[in-house]
This record gives C-alpha cells, sequence and structure tokens, in this order.
C-alpha cells in the first residue's frame, strides 16, 4: 500500500478482529463488519467504523458501501460457502483487492478461481515462522522475498565479536550480504554497514541470502 487505504474487514474472528484493529493502527481507514453484536461493540473504538450485518447479503454490502473501499478482507472462519458467495458478490461490486482468510490450500485455490486477488493463510505462515525461528537460533525476525530470498534480523555469532565487518567477506565466504546493523538502544533505522565497524554482542545484524546459504550460518559459533 502506497498511503492509507480504505479497507473492510468481514467477519470480527480472532483474526479479524486484530487485522482490523492492526490496520486502524496503521493509519488506515478501517470498516468493521460482523453479524455478533457484541464482537461489533468490543472493536468500535480501535477502528474508524464498526457495523452489524449479514456479510453473505449482498444488500446489506451495498447498503454498507462496500464497492467504495480499495480493499476488502474476508475474514469469515471455517465457512468456504460463505466466503466463495462473498468473493463473488466483492467480484461483481468491483472490488479492487479482495483478500480472503483460508485454512488449508485446498481453499485457497477455490476462492481464487472465483476471484480472490490474494489469500491470507495465518496459521500456515505462524507455523512456517516459527519453524524458521527455532530452526536459526540467534534469529530475531525474517522477511521472505521469494525464490527462498530470505532478509533476516539475527544476533551475531560469538566467533565475530570484535570483528570488523571488512574482515569478514560475507559474500565470498558465506554467500550472503550483510546489509545493516542496528545497535541495542539505537534510536532510528539500523546503520549501513561499513568496513570499518566492529560488532559487538549486542548488535543485531541484518542478513539477506538464499535459505540455503542462511542456514550455513547456523553453524557459526
Amino acid at each position: 500500500m502506497k498511503g492509507p487505504s480504505r479497507v473492510a474487514v468481514l467477519g470480527l474472528g480472532d483474526f479479524g478482529y486484530h487485522f482490523a484493529c492492526e490496520l486502524h493502527q496503521l493509519g488506515h481507514e478501517v470498516l468493521a463488519v460482523d453479524s455478533n453484536q457484541d464482537k461489533v461493540q468490543a472493536i468500535l473504538p480501535n477502528v474508524t467504523k464498526a457495523a452489524v450485518a449479514d456479510v453473505s447479503d449482498r444488500p446489506a454490502l451495498g447498503e454498507l458501501g462496500i464497492s467504495d473501499f480499495d480493499i476488502v478482507a474476508v475474514c469469515v472462519g471455517e465457512r468456504l460457502e460463505t466466503a466463495v458467495l462473498l468473493v463473488h458478490h466483492l467480484h461483481e461490486l468491483g472490488t479492487p483487492r479482495i483478500l480472503v482468510k483460508v485454512a488449508n490450500d485446498e481453499q485457497a485455490k477455490i476462492v481464487t478461481l472465483v476471484g480472490a486477488t490474494e489469500v491470507i493463510h495465518p496459521e500456515q505462515n505462524t507455523a512456517r515462522k516459527a519453524a524458521l525461528l527455532i530452526h536459526h537460533p540467534r534469529a530475531i525476525d525474517y522477511l521472505e522475498l521469494g525464490a527462498g530470498q530470505l532478509v533476516v534480523a539475527c544476533s551475531p555469532p560469538s566467533s565475530i565479536i570484535g570483528k570488523t565487518a571488512g574482515s569478514l567477506a560475507w559474500q565470498d565466504r558465506y554467500g550472503v550480504s550483510l546489509l545493516a546493523v542496528w545497535q541495542a538502544g539505537q534510536e532510528g533505522p539500523p546503520s549501513p554497514a561499513k568496513p570499518d565497524r566492529t560488532f559487538a554482542e549486542t548488535d543485531i545484524l541484518l542478513l539477506a541470502g538464499h535459505i540455503d546459504r542462511l542456514r550455513e550460518l547456523r553453524k557459526m559459533k
């Protein structure tokens, strides 16, 4: 998203609720919709607007002005038939981006066939992230870029403490790039990794490379 967007979140289960709140905190205009009045009342202070409605009903979508939103997130849980019907309605309404929360790959294929532009698989994503973070004990967080390429934030291995960034030849020796270094307590973004930068135990390194090469760094002590 280039700037604040108008986002409608349909369905306020655990994921939909927190998704709507996070989007609003990031500065987006968020409409949260559910058929359960208690859920709508609970989220009202944390979004731009909240409404009680049967989201599977096309006239209700029209009354909510859904066609005016840039993005609509369908978060109706395990109810695949409802999700498919919703995507069909949204596609007919000309919604530019239709995001659908799915439970598995089969659901992802089905909602994509009927018009979803993107799918969200929170359980799968969370499990993969947890596994990768456990696999890389020093990893703090990571971003997948596609084709096996990752950007990883990690603590430095003890063997490089006191050494300079330029002395390690990251690309030649390990096949990864050292993008930046963030020092504990530092305000602002990470600093570019200058060759004379000496590593400290409290540093956080930002590394980029293929997952297979990053795996090799696990062996560094």
